[in-house]
């Protein structure tokens, strides 16, 4: 017979049935294929070098430091200019370059990606992200490609400038168009956008474009500061270039709007050279590293310090002021800028003694630009060994370490808004 007696409650076998929260990763094909992705994207890196100092360099110039430089501007999406650069290249080294900065967006894209889909819990499968990232990519190109076609640039060019664009990628071959130009406003600098947004943002843009879907906070969170970024650097640039060059009047100011909207995108890890660096005020340039060292979003092709990090040390130090825990998100994104700042640091020292008499601030300038794979320069960088092995080293950490700082967070984080990193 069944007791009618009451049946005293076990306080730990009630804790025990209190269900614990996933690990985040929860195994899988992504994490996995994210292991083996590292160590494939150093391995196409020594390829190119190889493809490009022995059959795509010009005859009579296989310097293998330029190669290792060419190609490693190419997959870590940075985009060092150089003299003799990607057009001194024959056509098997210039698509040798094409092929690495294809290969750099995927990586980054991909192994970003499904980082941020499990920081942030969308409802993407491994596998959908990574068709994802293949359809943009060739979006990209194509439709790039085609819109970018004209008498000055031949298919080819037309789609390097269209990978270079969604990589945000500095290099290029040809003649870019100028900061006027139709085309740079209505192709190049939105495919900058779009590749500096993120795949998982540009994902939920599509599902909420098609299927009507919501928007995760991460998704409003990277859109929203994008267009603030932008608004503000363009004032900015504006203001503090006019104010260089006397009191800013209105004519100036519309003249110089073109270049001003270019750095604004451009200086957050775009790094084509459309807009002119030398002609800036001193001012606007340390805005300028200011902007590079902000970068874009996760899991995009850009790289830098990126928004969320910024918004979740605001928000976690608001919290701490009214006396909440910041959360671990906070400590996160605490610990990634002091990393940052200690590379930049690093950076800088590392090019100050390679570079010899260059002044501190453009040491201090190449330093940020490289550490967040933007590209820019005041000057081209100089055909030495010395700084070819410098910047080389530089913009490789500056591509792999935000990811690893992505993947730290997937790892340890349950119950971020927004993915650092």
């Amino acid at each position: 017979m069944a007791s009618n007696k009451k049946r005293k409650s076990n306080p730990s076998a009630a804790v025990t049935a209190t269900p614990v929260p996933p690990n985040p990763l929860g195994g899988g094909m992504g994490r996995d294929l994210s292991n083996w992705l590292f160590p494939a994207f150093l391995l196409m890196i020594l390829l190119g070098i190889l493809v490009i100092w022995k059959f795509g360099s010009a005859a009579g110039n296989p310097n293998p430091v330029r190669a290792m430089f060419i190609a490693m501007n190419a997959a870590t999406l940075s985009g060092f200019n150089t003299d003799p650069g990607v057009g001194g290249l024959n056509d098997l080294g210039q698509w040798t370059a094409l092929l690495l900065i294809v290969g750099g967006s995927l990586f980054t894209m991909i192994v970003g990606g499904l980082a941020v889909i499990r920081i942030v819990r969308l409802p993407f499968t491994d596998r959908e992200l990574i068709f994802a990232a293949f359809i943009a990519e060739a979006a990209a190109l194509l439709i790039g490609a085609s819109l970018l076609l004209d008498a000055d640039r031949s298919p080819f060019q037309a789609a390097f400038l269209a990978a270079s664009a969604f990589g945000n990628c500095g290099l290029y071959l040809g003649n870019l168009p100028g900061a006027s130009n139709v085309l740079v406003h209505a192709v190049i600098l939105p495919l900058s956008i779009l590749g500096g947004l993120g795949l998982p943002v540009l994902m939920e843009i599509w599902c909420a474009v098609v299927f009507r879907a919501s928007f995760s906070a991460h998704s409003k969170t990277v859109i929203g500061a994008s267009a603030w970024l932008y608004v503000i650097g363009l004032l900015l640039i504006l203001a503090l270039n006019q104010a260089g060059h006397g009191w800013p009047t209105l004519s100036g100011a519309r003249d110089q709007l073109p270049s001003a909207s270019v750095l604004a995108i451009e200086s957050r890890t775009g790094g084509l050279p459309i807009a002119g660096i030398s002609n800036l005020t001193q001012p606007a340039r340390w805005f300028l590293i200011v902007l590079m060292m902000i970068g874009a979003s996760p899991a995009g092709a850009g790289s830098g310090l990126k928004s969320t990090t910024l918004i979740e040390l605001a928000r976690g130090t608001r919290r701490l002021l009214s006396g909440q825990p910041p959360g671990r998100p906070f400590a996160i994104a605490f610990v990634w800028l002091a990393v940052y700042l200690a590379l930049g640091l690093a950076a800088a020292m590392l090019l100050a003694y390679v570079s010899g008499t260059d002044p501190p601030d453009g040491i201090l300038f190449n330093a940020i630009s490289a550490m967040s794979n933007v590209g820019f320069t005041v000057s081209p960088v100089p055909d030495e060994k010395g700084l070819f092995f410098a910047y080389s080293a530089i913009i490789l950490v500056g591509r792999m370490a935000p990811l690893m700082v992505l993947w730290w967070m997937a790892e340890t984080t349950h119950d971020a808004e927004l993915a650092i990193g």
